[in-house]
């Protein structure tokens, strides 16, 4: 349906196409099914489209994007929280289709005698990320619980008999799950929080960089802005990674190339991350270094705290 008169969404006078008050457009008719599709996955097809462009720039050119954005160029890409959640998004629905299915849970009868326990199967998201990401993860452990990437072991008995009685209660509990099922549930749900974790990390570690540049007169926005495009080539990163060891895991002809690309895509990254920070606040090789492994070092901290904190709250949780 078109209109003569003034912009359904807004009122304002049509002279045009478009309204020029809130860009709608005139034609308001019900879409077809094609035009309804090409709304919906338009921009992922369309190489000319600003998220190809932007993610484009954003691969090939360190900190460049941020640099557009700050400057007042951004009708041409995509926002940076947009752009986040999409990364972000896609990681996680590709991760749940394509992680390893789990096997059947083993028998608990058969726990309780160490000579005829099955070994628990490795935790999914370890797993199903590969070797090159297993390393970032690595172990966690506390003094009475650890679940490494391959076996998941829980003591009840080791659990501190001071803990107040309904939080040890809830440990005991939690603890025998993760033993009948290897940590697969936990695994899980573990994975399925790790996104609201990593969202968490990007205001802590903006905050950090407002910090490092206290006298620079920076707002922290910008810092934000900069960290949310560092984290949106984490995902794709990440992404692509996963991807190339799923393949493997196919095809294990291609297991030295999947771990080539791996290794050599996270060097980028790291890399990345440098070039991205000196053609963002133009500062010299040295300070920049200097800035760059205090950075690395507060978000090591911050991600190990938050993992833990995680841990924990799953595990009581389930």
């Amino acid at each position: 349906m078109t209109t003569s008169g003034g912009c359904l969404n807004c009122g304002a006078a049509l002279t045009g196409r478009y309204c020029s008050a809130c860009g709608q457009k005139a034609d308001v008719s019900i879409p077809s099914l094609r035009q309804l599709l090409a709304d919906a996955f338009g921009d992922l097809f369309n190489f000319d489209s600003r998220l190809w462009r932007s993610l484009l720039a954003l691969a090939f050119k360190p900190g460049r994007l941020t640099q557009y954005y700050l400057a007042g160029r951004r009708e041409s890409f995509t926002p940076p929280f947009r752009m986040y959640l999409v990364t972000s998004v896609v990681f996680f629905a590709v991760f749940s289709l394509l992680r390893p299915e789990p096997e059947a849970a083993p028998d608990t009868a058969s726990l309780a005698d160490p000579d005829t326990a099955p070994v628990a199967a490795p935790n999914d998201f370890d797993a199903a990320l590969g070797a090159d990401v297993q390393g970032v993860v690595g172990e966690v452990e506390g003094p009475d619980i650890s679940i490494d990437g391959d076996i998941a072991r829980c003591n009840v008995e080791a659990l501190d008999r001071d803990l107040p009685a309904g939080l040890r209660e809830r440990l005991e509990r939690a603890c025998r799950n993760v033993e009948a099922d290897g940590g697969r549930a936990f695994g899980r749900a573990f994975a399925d929080n790790i996104p609201v974790t990593m969202l968490v990390l990007i205001p802590f570690v903006a905050g950090v960089m407002k910090l490092l540049f206290l006298f620079a007169r920076r707002k922290y926005v910008e810092h934000l802005v900069f960290f949310f495009h560092v984290h949106t080539f984490f995902f794709v990163t990440l992404t692509a990674t996963f991807l190339m060891a799923r393949a493997a895991a196919i095809a294990p002809w291609l297991g030295w190339p999947a771990a080539v690309f791996g290794w050599t895509a996270w060097l980028y990254f790291l890399g990345y991350v440098y070039v991205a920070m000196r053609n963002v606040y133009e500062q010299r090789h040295a300070v920049t270094t200097v800035k760059y492994v205090v950075l690395g070092m507060s978000y090591l901290a911050a991600f190990l705290v938050a993992v833990a904190t995680l841990f924990f709250a799953v595990l009581i949780t389930r």
